[in-house]
């Protein structure tokens, strides 16, 4: 990985130190602890800062201290239970698989190709499954746990039930299986994967997010009119699929409504101002 010699570095002090095997499994947990709730910080500092207000999607619904609590507490659960269960559970089959812990690591094509890829990949598995999961007894059984949120935080991105948590992470692990087979690979893949989650489960709609420079890519605003609506727009990451199955009809016609709303509001406030102007 030319031009990152610390983080080469840093590879060659954990795998002289660390069997793969541990790596595997608890390496991965603590990378996947760290990138999430890092992740969710930035969103969590936004909450306290009034000026940031104006950005949050669901402006009627302010976050507070009893729901971060609460959903902390499930995410032990869900964290430390079922998904670090999971990674003993594929241990065996990633190995069998070829999973290398070593040098090289992947070079920045490499690693770019493995998150374009990945991204494409679970987006369509994530919108599928996640369509499923609103039928009938797999919602109200499964998937309704994690509409407990109808105003969405960035915390309770993973804030679902033990069996679901299960069926959505197989879609993750796909991409970088398929690709390149190197767990730094995985935890690069993870730390973009959990980054978008957190975003899109952050209930704020930043003009300077990074994610508006992306063709198709939902972000918050996207995500959020599904759990304010309990349908539609079941993608993980773009918008394309939700376009294609015609799942995303009643955001656009949504949006489109409060955009004119709002232009028709500016157009009399700009009538009144002129009409007291004259007064004046």
């Amino acid at each position: 990985m030319a031009g990152c010699a610390i983080l080469e570095q840093g590879w060659n002090f954990l795998i002289e130190r660390v069997s793969p095997e541990n790596l595997i499994t608890w390496g991965t947990l603590v990378a996947h602890e760290v990138f999430y709730f890092g992740s969710y910080i930035p969103f969590l500092i936004a909450d306290f800062i009034p000026a940031l207000r104006k950005y949050k999607v669901q402006q009627e619904k302010p976050n507070t201290w009893n729901s971060y609590w609460r959903c902390l507490k499930y995410l032990v659960i869900v964290h430390f239970v079922v998904q670090w269960g999971m990674m003993l559970l594929f241990k065996p089959v990633v190995l069998y698989l070829g999973l290398v812990v070593s040098n090289p690591l992947p070079s920045w094509s490499t690693l770019a190709g493995t998150v374009l890829v990945s991204f494409v990949l679970e987006d369509a598995y994530f919108y599928f499954v996640h369509r499923l999961l609103h039928w009938g007894p797999f919602y109200r059984y499964i998937h309704k746990k994690h509409h407990d949120y109808a105003a969405p935080i960035g915390i309770a991105a993973e804030y679902a039930h033990p069996v679901e948590s299960l069926v959505l992470g197989i879609g993750t692990l796909v991409g970088p299986m398929l690709l390149t087979r190197h767990l730094f690979s995985l935890w690069f893949w993870l730390l973009v994967r959990l980054y978008q989650t957190v975003e899109a489960h952050s209930g704020y709609d930043f003009p300077w997010s990074p994610t508006k420079l992306i063709p198709f890519w939902g972000g918050a605003i996207f995500h959020d009119h599904h759990h304010e609506t309990f349908s539609g727009n079941y993608s993980s990451t773009f918008t394309y699929m939700d376009y294609i199955f015609g799942t995303s009809k009643s955001y656009y016609a949504r949006r489109d409504r409060r955009d004119k709303e709002k232009k028709e509001l500016k157009e009399i406030e700009l009538k009144v101002n002129a009409a007291l102007a004259k007064n004046k």
